[in-house]
């Protein structure tokens, strides 16, 4: 008899009531019309659907975190709140019920949703948690809680001096590890002046050059931002050891009485190059007594000579050394018109050549051509040298006019004088015969 009544109940689609079920004998299932697809609908009316997302929630520590959980088509089922622990979940809520001891946690529910509530945020509180509905089976939708976190950046394998050295030619790595919630976005620049490549900056963890030289110098900066509203830095120094790179020039120094020759050899190098000023044959020897050595700024050593004279003329080198490679350039002044003799100024013409270098490292660097170390500018000479003559001769013809206008202001100033005499003495007469007239006069 029970197992009639069950199967009625399931047929007709009725739920079980309390007290007696009458059943009638006379029941013919050919008088029965069973609707298949109004049951299948009636079920589809109660199936849950969530309206919320999956979200990550990010909560700054001591503020209070809301977890909201939304669902069409609830009907009478409830909303129930568990945290997943490693592999294993704990319930915190069930309807409106609290199943946790911790006064932090409640829940707000209304007949379509459930809002979990955590205040007073700590970070033990991150993790995972699951809204479920009380389907059968059960469904669910997966929040996760975060703290929110300011950025912080580190760059890896910095030294405690801040500062990475390396040989010209080898790879540079320079590696960003961030931190924060959310992850900060990384990005790489170098303090006043662009990357090696050109540009500004580059988004990226990690920048990396395979083959260094002095253009790779400088100070380089990793940043951090997770849009919390300040942006995290980290810097390292990057110092390239290279051999010495030498550019020479010359010039000439116009004084009221006197001409000077400037040999100028610009080094660049680190670590910084001793440098020597020396004459290429040896039996030549710089004259002291009118020549001066000065440094001009940094790396910009100067070679001075007072009045050239005829025993000046010839090849200056200029030799810079460190301990990366030694690099040497010549510097040639001589004669392009008759050479005055005696103590005679010799300022024609300086030219400037590169000699043949050999390096520490025992590789034979030929000329300015095939030696980036030595910057020549020697190509230019001719028209330099023209430039030099013609301005020379137009500063002679400028003095020769100056004195000639000297000349011409002194014999005015004096006519001047003698002029002024003149008026004094006429002056002085007059007073002496008004001085008489007045005496005959009282007489």
């Amino acid at each position: 008899y029970m197992l009639m009544m069950l199967m009625l109940m399931i047929l007709t689609g009725t739920k079980p009531a309390t007290g007696f079920y009458t059943y009638d004998d006379n029941y013919s299932e050919e008088n029965y019309e069973y609707n298949e697809e109004v049951e299948v609908e009636e079920e589809a009316n109660f199936l849950p659907v969530f309206e919320s997302s999956p979200t990550v929630y990010r909560v700054r520590r001591g503020n209070t975190a809301r977890l909201e959980c939304a669902v069409d088509n609830l009907g009478p089922m409830i909303l129930s709140w568990r945290r997943l622990i490693n592999n294993s979940s704990a319930y915190i809520a069930t309807g409106s019920i609290v199943m946790v001891r911790d006064k932090r946690f409640s829940v707000l529910t209304s007949t379509t949703s459930s809002m979990l509530l955590i205040t007073l945020m700590t970070p033990k509180d991150t993790g995972e948690y699951v809204c479920e509905v009380s389907s059968t089976p059960p469904v669910h939708i997966k929040h996760w809680l975060k703290m929110k976190a300011p950025p912080s950046v580190a760059i890896l394998g910095k030294p405690s001096s801040g500062q990475f050295t390396i040989q010209s030619g080898e790879e540079l790595g320079l590696v960003c590890r961030g931190e924060g919630e959310p992850a900060p976005v990384l990005a790489w620049r170098r303090e006043g002046q662009p990357l090696p490549d050109g540009e500004s900056s580059v988004a990226a963890d990690q920048i990396i050059y395979s083959s260094v030289g002095r253009g790779h110098a400088g100070t380089y900066t990793c940043t951090g931002d997770n849009g919390a509203g300040r942006v995290a830095t980290d810097s390292v120094q990057v110092t390239v050891k290279y051999a010495p790179v030498i550019s020479v020039d010359h010039s000439y120094i116009h004084h009221h009485n006197n001409i000077s020759l400037e040999l100028v050899c610009s080094v660049e190098a680190f670590p910084l190059a001793s440098v020597q000023w020396s004459r290429t044959m040896e039996q030549e020897k710089i004259n002291m007594d009118r020549a001066r050595v000065g440094l001009r700024g940094q790396g910009k050593h100067v070679l001075i000579l007072d009045n050239p004279m005829k025993s000046d003329l010839g090849s200056y080198q200029c030799t810079a050394n460190n301990t990366e490679g030694r690099v040497g350039a010549t510097i040639s002044v001589s004669e392009s018109a008759q050479v005055p003799t005696g103590r005679e100024s010799v300022y024609e013409e300086a030219s400037t050549t590169t000699e043949d270098t050999i390096l520490e490292t025992g590789k034979t660097v030929d000329t300015a051509s095939d030696n980036p170390a030595v910057i020549n500018t020697a190509s230019d000479t001719s028209a330099v040298i023209n430039n030099e003559a013609g301005d020379h001769k137009l500063l002679k013809h400028i003095l020769h006019k100056m004195n000639k206008f000297e000349r011409v202001n002194s014999d005015m100033v004096k006519a001047m004088k003698e002029s002024n005499r003149y008026l004094y003495q006429i002056l002085r007469n007059q007073n002496i015969l008004l001085e008489r007239n007045s005496t005959n006069i009282l007489l």
